[in-house]
C-alpha cells in the first residue's frame, strides 16, 4: 500500500539527495586553515611533517638523503603555531614537491581550494603575498612582525570590498563567500600572528601587554561574527532565488485515495546546474515549496554551525592563541641497510 511519509521526513530525505549529490553548496573555511587555527596547531604541524617523511621514506626511502639537506632550514623556527605552522607545513610541502615532482592534495593547494580559477581577487592575492612574505622571515620574528602588520591592512580592506560588494551591489553567489569566509579567518589569524610576535619580540607575557592585544583582535573577531550574521541572511535569499524544488509522478496517473503512487522529488540549483533526486513510493504526497526546503536546508546545514563556531572559539581562546611560542625542528631519521 505504500508509506505515509511526513514533509519533515521527506525533507530530510531531500536534504540527504542533496547532500550525496554535492548540491549543498560549499561555503566553509578550507581544513588545511581550520586545522591550524586552534590551540594545537603545534601538534598538527609535527603530525603532519612526521606524516610526511613516514609516506616518502616508505615510497622512495632514497629520497631521505637529499631531504636532509633540504629540510636544514627547519631548525628551531620560532614562533611555530597558527599561521606560523600553516606556512612551514606550506614549505613542507614545497620542498617535498621538488624532490619528488609530485603535487598531491596537500596543505600547499589551499589557496587552489577555495578561489579555483579565479582571475581577479584582492582577496586571494593580499593572502597570496603574505604567505610569500611570512615564509622569507620565518626565522625574523621583528621582520615578520613588520611584514603582517603591513599586509593585515591591505587583506582588511579587501574584505571590506568584498563584503559590501556582496551587502549592497548584489553581487553575492557561493564564491565570493566562500571567498569571505576564508579570507576573514585568515584575517582574524594574521592579527593574532601579529599580537604573538609583538609579545615575543617583547620577550613579554605580562597582562599590560597582553590584555591590549587581546581586546583589539577581540573587536575585529566580534566585527566578523556580525558580518557573517547578516551576509549569511543575503545568502539565505540569494539561494532562495537559485533553489527550487519540484515532484513528479511517474508515471503519470490520478492519485487514488488508499493507493500507493510512485513519485519523484528534484532539487535544483541553477547557480551550479547541479540536481538532486528523490524517489518514493507513498500514500499520501506531500509537496514541499521551494522556500519550506530553503529553510530546512539553513536549519540543518552544518557548516553554517561551523562558521558560527569557528569565530565563536576564537574569541573564547585569544589569551591562549596570542600566548603561543612553540618552536618547530625536523629531523630526518636514516634508516640503517
Amino acid at each position: 500500500m505504500g508509506k505515509v511519509h511526513s514533509k519533515e521526513e521527506l525533507m530530510s530525505k531531500m536534504f540527504r539527495a542533496s547532500q550525496e549529490s554535492s548540491l549543498i553548496p560549499d561555503i566553509g573555511i578550507d581544513d588545511s586553515l581550520m586545522k591550524y587555527s586552534g590551540l594545537n596547531s603545534a601538534a598538527v604541524l609535527t603530525d603532519y611533517s612526521s606524516e610526511l617523511l613516514r609516506d616518502l621514506g616508505s615510497k622512495v626511502p632514497d629520497y631521505l638523503t637529499s631531504l636532509g639537506a633540504a629540510l636544514s632550514a627547519f631548525k628551531c623556527i620560532p614562533n611555530a603555531v597558527g599561521l606560523g605552522a600553516l606556512i612551514i607545513g606550506f614549505m613542507l610541502d614545497l620542498t617535498i614537491i621538488s624532490l619528488t615532482k609530485e603535487d598531491n592534495d596537500n596543505t600547499l593547494n589551499m589557496m587552489r581550494r577555495v578561489f579555483g580559477e579565479e582571475k581577479a581577487s584582492g582577496v586571494r592575492d593580499s593572502m597570496d603575498e603574505y604567505m610569500k612574505r611570512l615564509s622569507m622571515f620565518m626565522n625574523e620574528p621583528r621582520k615578520a612582525l613588520e611584514e603582517t602588520e603591513r599586509l593585515e591592512k591591505g587583506l582588511s580592506e579587501q574584505l571590506t570590498r568584498l563584503r559590501n560588494s556582496m551587502l549592497h551591489d548584489d553581487q553575492m553567489s557561493t564564491r565570493s563567500m566562500k571567498h569571505w569566509t576564508n579570507g576573514a579567518a585568515f584575517h582574524v589569524q594574521m592579527l593574532i600572528h601579529a599580537a604573538r610576535l609583538k609579545m615575543a619580540v617583547n620577550d613579554s607575557s605580562s597582562e599590560t601587554d597582553l590584555q591590549p592585544c587581546v581586546t583589539s583582535v577581540g573587536a575585529v573577531v566580534g566585527w566578523y561574527q556580525k558580518d557573517l550574521l547578516e551576509l549569511l541572511e543575503k545568502y539565505r535569499s540569494y539561494k532562495s532565488s537559485t533553489i527550487s524544488t519540484t515532484m513528479e509522478i511517474r508515471p503519470p496517473v490520478l492519485q487514488t485515495v488508499g493507493y500507493a503512487v510512485p513519485s519523484t522529488y528534484i532539487v535544483r540549483d541553477s547557480e551550479t546546474g547541479a540536481n538532486a533526486i528523490y524517489e518514493k513510493t507513498s500514500r499520501f504526497l506531500p509537496m514541499v515549496p521551494s522556500d519550506v526546503y530553503i529553510d530546512y536546508m539553513f536549519k540543518n546545514w552544518s557548516q553554517i554551525e561551523e562558521l558560527k563556531k569557528y569565530f565563536t572559539d576564537l574569541e573564547e581562546n585569544l589569551r591562549e592563541l596570542i600566548l603561543q611560542r612553540d618552536d618547530f625542528s625536523m629531523v630526518v631519521q636514516h634508516t640503517a641497510n
